[in-house]
This record gives structure tokens, C-alpha cells and sequence, in this order.
């Protein structure tokens, strides 16, 4: 049995695969590595490239050819076709810190949890800027249950996300997810729906997954969110949807936190990025009201920012120029009369 699956969606990779590919082939490791290429209807080089990797490593780099489903769609098909004891998404345009590896696979090959998190940093390729995203547990190396993880909210939430969680393949089965296909952003339903009901969490002092931006092509650009604001509707609907149906509980407040954050990027978008001033304020009075119908106590949390955001929609303020009054002391003043989360 292989220990960890690597599932890597690939739509049009021709000009990233091979290195997403080449981080991961450590020779000291390839028989404890399986590696799905998951080719999704790709029109150019894609599945070629996919080929010579699996005629160069056989019984460790593998390819699935499919229609074009989407991200979603090939994350499905990826996942389901794990046989690893750990399964972890890398998407083709990213890569994983090959140094870090080995420590990874030694780390899993004695650890049981539902839910393994590891740091990640992001790499800007238009600036070259590194960030390091990290969680803060106690003590690395030790499972955790959730509801320890919620009392420590912000202690994981960078690393709860589609770049630094791993699942135990075994328990990502059991649940029976399916990804919503042909939309973008259905990644926060991969770091949602199973982590909701994992018994155990193991965070781990590792950086494994690189995170590749800056490109005005990618689905987190501000013009594709904006183009793309009907997607974040729709799972920002699904985590409300699937999250009320838990019992209270951690697996409940995980979703709603989940939810909460996603909210907050689509209403940064609608209020913030798009033109047509009173169309976004519309849509983001739409959302929150949802929410907070579905997650009244969450709402709360959120509501002072909300509020600060509908003004600088009346004020035209844009996103570059809010993220310039992050670093001022008028925000320094804002949120000390608002509730912030």
C-alpha cells in the first residue's frame, strides 16, 4: 500500500506540470508515492507530458483521462482513485517543497488522523514575494480533536484550507463527497465538508504545498472574482446549506467559520471590486442576510466590518485603496469601535 496519493487536477498544464511533477519524484521516496494526474479534457500537452512521467516512473505516476468537469470534477475522480493511506491535492500550476518531503512521509507513516495540517507559503511570480502561512498549535505532532482546534480558531485557520490539509484517504471516502463540478471556488468544499466531521486533527511543523500567484489568469484575481461572483454565490450556498443540517457541535461551528469566511471575500468583491456601485451592495445585502439567517451568532461577528465595507462602496473606495488603509491609523480607529473577527 502506497502512503501518500498526490492528486493533481490538470486542465491546459502544458506549461507547468513537468515542475509540479519534478518536486515531487524524490527517488528515495517513489515507492511510497502514488501519483494521479487527473487530465481534464486538456487541449494542448497536457496529457503527453502526463504520459512521459508515467513511462518514466511506472507504479508511481499514473493518468486519468476524462471529459472537461472542472476543477471539482477532476478533484472527484483524482480522490476517489486514491489508494494512498494520506491523500493531498496539488494543483498542476503549483509545486511542493521537495526538501520537506521526506520529513512529511516519515511524519504520516505513523500518524492516524482524519486531518494532517502543514504550513504552505505563497510564491508571487509577478513580484517574487514569499509569504508563509502557518498554524500555531501547542505542540506539533499531536492529534488534536476538533473541537480543540475551534477553541483555537485563530491559532489554524491559515492552515485549514484546501493548500494545507491532507486527509486520511480511508476517512475521505467514508464520506461520500462529491465536488460540485463546472464551477470555480469549490476548493472551500474540499477544506469544509470532511473536516467537519474529523475525530482527530495532527498538525504537523512542515511546509509541503507551494502556492503559486500574481497571475491575472488565476480564478483569485479580482476580475475573475468579480466575473466569476456567481460561483462564490452558489458554494458559499452550499457550506450554508450542508452546515445547518449539523447538530451544534464543532463540526457545525467549523462550517459556519468556514462559511464566515467565504462570505467575507465575496462580500470584499461585490462591495469593494465591483463598478456597479448599487448592484454590489445589493448582492452583498443578499448574502449577509442569508448568512445571518442560517448563522446569526457568526453574522455578529462580521457585522461592524460589513457595515464599514457598504461605506467605502457609498465612498467608491476600492480594494487597492483599502488594503492601503489597513496600514493606517483610521483603520487602527475603526476597529476599535467595531466588533472584528
Amino acid at each position: 500500500m502506497k502512503l501518500l496519493s498526490f492528486v493533481i487536477p490538470a486542465y491546459n498544464s502544458e506549461a507547468y506540470l513537468e515542475k509540479c511533477l519534478s518536486s515531487m519524484l524524490l527517488p528515495e521516496l517513489l515507492e511510497k508515492l502514488e501519483i494521479i494526474v487527473v487530465n481534464d479534457g486538456s487541449s494542448d500537452r497536457t496529457e503527453k507530458i502526463a504520459l512521459r512521467f508515467c513511462g518514466r516512473y511506472p507504479g508511481c505516476v499514473r493518468l486519468i483521462n476524462q471529459k472537461n468537469l472542472g476543477h471539482g470534477g477532476a478533484l472527484n475522480t483524482g480522490c476517489a482513485a486514491a489508494q494512498g493511506k494520506y491523500l493531498k491535492v496539488i494543483d498542476a500550476d503549483d509545486w511542493v517543497e521537495s526538501r520537506s518531503l521526506p520529513a512529511f512521509v516519515k511524519a504520516l507513516e505513523r500518524c492516524e488522523s482524519d486531518v494532517v495540517l502543514t504550513h504552505y507559503r505563497t510564491e508571487n511570480i509577478a513580484t517574487g514575494e514569499e509569504k508563509a502561512w502557518r498554524c500555531y498549535p501547542e505542540a506539533f505532532g499531536k492529534a488534536m480533536t476538533l473541537g480543540d482546534v475551534m477553541s483555537r480558531w485563530g491559532d489554524f485557520d491559515r492552515a485549514l484550507t484546501f493548500h494545507g490539509i491532507a486527509y486520511r484517504t480511508e476517512f475521505y471516502h467514508r464520506m461520500g463527497l462529491s465536488l460540485s463540478e463546472h464551477i470555480f471556488y469549490e476548493d472551500h468544499e474540499f477544506a469544509t465538508f470532511p473536516c467537519c466531521h474529523a475525530a482527530s486533527v495532527t498538525p504537523l511543523d512542515i511546509f509541503v504545498y507551494v502556492y503559486r500567484i500574481g497571475d491575472e489568469n488565476q480564478s483569485v484575481s479580482d476580475a475573475n472574482q468579480l466575473k466569476r461572483i456567481s460561483h462564490v454565490e452558489a458554494v458559499l450556498n452550499r457550506l450554508l446549506t450542508e452546515g445547518e443540517k449539523l447538530p451544534p457541535g464543532a463540526g457545525r461551528d467549523y462550517a459556519a467559520a468556514k462559511a464566515q469566511g467565504l462570505l467575507m471575500s465575496y462580500l470584499t468583491t461585490a462591495l469593494l471590486v465591483c463598478p456597479d456601485k448599487a448592484q454590489g451592495r445589493s448582492l452583498a445585502e443578499k448574502a449577509a442576510q442569508n448568512f445571518c439567517a442560517r448563522f446569526p451568532e457568526n453574522y455578529r461577528q462580521i457585522a461592524g466590518k460589513y457595515r464599514i465595507f457598504q461605506a467605502m462602496s457609498r465612498l467608491h473606495i476600492t480594494r487597492r485603496q483599502f488594503e492601503a488603509v489597513l496600514d493606517s491609523r483610521l483603520y487602527g480607529r475603526l476597529t476599535q469601535r467595531h466588533s472584528w473577527k
